[in-house]
């Protein structure tokens, strides 16, 4: 599209609600313009892709060392206050080594059941036993924002270790939840301007953003100094970490990060999840009898029940935590027939294609049975399961992506086995940005005990 100089087309994006509503303008100009095209909205240019097959090739082109975009303020802080961090803002061979050590721990298959599955089924149980059946669940949003937090220091632990120091964990658990939270919404704040120029007009944004992101990681390094002498030797996460022979000091950066990050992403895909579940009773209600007709599955096997990973599916595609993924291409590449050089941030359209009729048919529908297998062993309504790709794919997928799948589906699994949920609120919220995909407006459900 045509732009302004400097500005490029940042008056559009203003004018169709700036950045709270990018997917959406993003959205539209794919309509326009087809599923590749080029934009520069300020100082970002970017080439977007919305095509599903196009998608998959960025990655397969994406190098040895993929590389992302990362949030301006973010590596401003980094860079001011002398602060290395984890594994999201890592590059090259530091990024791949600590890579290895995570993905052998969170994405190797033998380790889900004894890593992950007791602990988020720990969480979960006492999640769900917390509600307040028949009432409104007062502000939702950080109760998720608590559970998140809760898996993650479960799951660094390990469920025998966590049940033990629960209680003694109970006020620093809560007050790094609190922490990451605001830091969250200070960080969308200062999305909107540059960030270093905030910083030299000493704007009260970048003042916030400052005191919240310390504040955050003043928790979450006192958090994890705490846990150490309880995980070194253990079978939680961060004792394997240890074990493996990563440092005290690479340990804290590694897990500080896992806390920031799961608490936000994880929060609000569940959030959304919820919502969803809340508003199409008679999927709350097939997932019931599917719980149901199987009493005696263990946890690991609830996880993998096929209509609520579905539900879990359906909910990513919808509200995609992420609705954009980034890639800085290594070498020059072909994409949808144009030529990118080397150097060029591509951005994947993920709220675009995964609503695309030509990939899900009805596609505003939720309808998890989609992401059920017919006979022949074809999804039931998905053309092609990678216009979807919340967790990325490649070398640089989420490397938690297993973590956020299992206590999505045990979460939800607990609830449904006690609980009927309802939507309190008649008008639906709207997707908006906030880095991540978040509600307009405050997500009200009510538990209704079943008989």
């Amino acid at each position: 599209p045509r732009g302004l100089p400097l500005l490029g087309t940042t008056l559009d994006l203003l004018a169709a609600g700036a950045a709270p509503r990018l997917h959406r303008y993003v959205d539209r100009r794919h309509c326009e313009l087809g599923p590749v095209f080029r934009d520069s909205i300020g100082p970002v240019d970017a080439v977007f892709v919305a095509d599903a097959n196009e998608m998959r090739r960025v990655f397969s082109v994406e190098g040895r060392y993929p590389a992302h975009i990362v949030p301006e303020s973010w590596l401003l802080y980094n860079e001011v206050y002398g602060y290395k961090r984890g594994l999201f803002f890592m590059d090259g061979e530091e990024w791949l080594r600590f890579r290895r050590v995570l993905s052998g721990q969170l994405l190797r298959a033998g380790s889900v059941p004894e890593l992950l599955v007791a602990p988020c089924r720990a969480v979960a149980e006492n999640f769900a036993s917390e509600l307040a059946a028949g009432q409104v669940v007062p502000d939702l949003e950080s109760h998720m924002y608590l559970w998140a937090t809760d898996v993650l220091v479960a799951v660094l632990l390990g469920e025998r270790q966590y049940s033990a120091m629960r209680s003694e964990l109970r006020a620093p658990t809560e007050q790094l939840a609190a922490a990451v939270h605001r830091v969250f919404g200070e960080s969308a704040r200062l999305s909107l301007l540059p960030a270093r120029l905030a910083r030299l007009l000493r704007l009260p944004a970048w003042r916030d953003f400052v005191d919240a992101v310390g504040a955050a990681l003043t928790q979450g390094n006192a958090m994890v100094t705490q846990l150490i002498p309880a995980c070194e030797g253990g079978a939680g996460l961060l004792g394997r970490l240890l074990a493996a022979g990563v440092s005290h000091d690479d340990a804290r950066r590694l897990v500080v990060d896992l806390l920031l990050a799961a608490g936000d992403t994880t929060a609000y895909s569940t959030l959304w999840l919820l919502y969803l579940l809340a508003k199409h009773p008679p999927v709350q209600e097939e997932l019931h009898r599917e719980l149901t007709r199987a009493p005696a599955a263990g946890a690991e096997e609830a996880a993998r029940l096929p209509l609520a990973r579905g539900a879990m599916r359906e909910a990513l595609r919808l509200f995609p935590v992420a609705p954009f993924l980034s890639r800085y291409l290594p070498e020059d590449a072909t994409i949808g027939g144009y030529h990118v050089p080397a150097g060029q941030l591509v951005v994947l359209s993920l709220y675009t294609s995964g609503r695309s009729e030509q990939y899900f048919p009805q596609a505003d529908r939720f309808w998890p049975q989609r992401w059920m297998r017919d006979p022949g062993g074809a999804y039931r309504g998905v053309a092609a399961s990678h216009a979807s790709l919340p967790f990325a794919m490649g070398a640089r997928s989420c490397v938690g992506q297993k973590l956020a799948e299992t206590q999505m589906a045990l979460i939800v699994a607990e609830i449904t086995k006690r609980f009927r949920l309802e939507l309190a609120d008649e008008e639906e919220p709207e997707m908006v940005m906030r880095l991540v995909s978040v509600p307009s407006k405050p997500i009200r459900v009510r538990p209704v005990p079943r008989q």
